[in-house]
């Protein structure tokens, strides 16, 4: 069936590349190559987009700034119909008609690892993991014993995230054909009590939210000797990997990250919850880039009923960068302005691609957090206003009664900046 590469500007097509069985289309911004694009965040030969018989994928031709498929680097990836590819600045996406049986085109049978992107060579078939529809090379089997699995109905496809309590994968719900979040705790904790016990809190925490901003948490259980919370996958990745990838962002993108996020802290604080653990990698993107809040592992009742702590006197939850000072003091008495202060400190960073404050040991960082503030935002970029300045260190205050006091209330004052 005909497939197309279509440029996108602002969201929109500018331009369609028919991509055909005898040629591959050469993406980057050399005169020869089929797609030329001035981009100055490309190699002059920066990624190939290829058809066969089997299928179709893009490949990455040794980019200094990687190729991305939905968000995650790949260095080759089948494409299905719908994928997003961004490289450097440049955004693009892969279109394969349907057939005339109205049925979608079944792209390109398993012969590249659904977990690394990579062909899985004819001959090393017999020693790969394959599933109804996928196959997991030997590699990547190994370093994650779960890819391929079924663990309560969810196969198991790609690792995405690592934490103190559980790793979370990329996984298909095979009786609804979707594709979720699955948060697995590790095998060394499912003997502790308290731990599956703070596990599963986590997933009723964030359960009783429905908010556009908010992560969904579709189901949690436990099978084949695992504990799982099944949560809503968000495949434009996160808005850290973004930083990563484009460096500062423009100001306009990142006051609608803050109200996005504003949007869903007045939601969660209004239902009693503090998250703790505001940063950006803690913030995912829709493939539409819509910022949804995610990973309420940190999050704290602060409506005692039924809730006992998470955590113990003294111990430091969150990433240290945007914790405020009075987390590193004591974790479990912050309330909501908590979030205030590390909102502020996540838009610092995606103002300037630094964080606030550096340091070289946790103790050196926990004592500057308390006692300096961090280095002007215009020293970094000229073009921020006075009252964006103004508002990203109040929101970093610190004293919890200096900052803004709401979520509502740092989100109206964000709407009223002209950027």
């Amino acid at each position: 069936m005909p497939a197309f590469v279509t440029l996108l500007k602002d969201g929109k097509p500018v331009r369609r590349f028919p991509l055909a069985d005898d040629r591959p289309l050469v993406l980057g911004r050399s005169s020869d190559c089929s797609i030329q694009v001035h981009d100055t965040k490309l190699s002059r030969r920066h990624c190939a987009f290829n058809a066969s018989p089997d299928g179709y994928s893009v490949r990455d031709l040794g980019s200094k700034n990687g190729t991305f498929v939905n968000g995650a680097r790949v260095g080759e990836a089948r494409l299905r119909n719908d994928d997003r590819v961004q490289v450097g600045l440049t955004r693009l996406v892969f279109e394969c008609q349907a057939s005339e049986s109205g049925e979608e085109t079944q792209i390109a049978p398993p012969h590249l690892c659904a977990a690394c992107g990579k062909i899985v060579p004819l001959d090393a078939f017999a020693s790969s993991r394959q599933t109804q529809s996928r196959i997991y090379c030997t590699a990547c089997v190994e370093a994650s014993p779960l890819l391929g699995r079924v663990v309560g109905g969810y196969e198991v496809v790609q690792p995405i995230g690592h934490g103190s309590m559980g790793a979370v994968f990329k996984a298909e719900q095979l009786s609804m054909g979707r594709l979720v979040a699955l948060k697995i705790l590790h095998d060394e904790l499912t003997a502790d009590h308290d731990a599956v016990a703070r596990f599963m809190r986590e997933a009723r925490a964030g359960g009783q939210f429905s908010h556009p901003n908010i992560i969904r948490i579709y189901d949690m259980n436990q099978a084949e000797g695992y504990y799982f919370i099944s949560m809503e996958y968000a495949q434009g990745g996160d808005v850290g990997s973004l930083l990563e990838r484009e460096g500062p962002l423009p100001l306009p993108r990142v006051a609608e990250v803050a109200i996005a996020t504003c949007s869903a802290l007045a939601h969660a604080h209004g239902g009693g919850i503090v998250h703790r653990d505001i940063k950006p990698s803690n913030l995912l993107l829709t493939r539409d880039s819509l910022v949804k809040v995610g990973d309420l592992g940190l999050a704290k009742s602060f409506a005692a009923a039924g809730m006992s702590s998470m955590t113990t006197t003294g111990t430091v939850l969150g990433t240290l960068a945007y914790v405020p000072p009075e987390q590193l003091a004591d974790a479990r008495s912050v309330d909501h302005r908590a979030d205030i202060y590390s909102l502020g400190a996540t838009c610092y960073h995606l103002i300037t691609g630094e964080l606030p404050f550096r340091a070289n040991s946790m103790g050196e960082l926990a004592r500057i957090i308390g006692s300096r503030r961090p280095r002007p935002l215009h020293s970094y970029r000229e073009e921020v206003p006075a009252e964006l300045e103004a508002l990203v260190a109040r929101a970093m205050a610190t004293d919890p009664a200096a900052r803004y006091q709401s979520a509502d209330e740092l989100r109206a004052a964000i709407e009223t900046i002209k950027l």
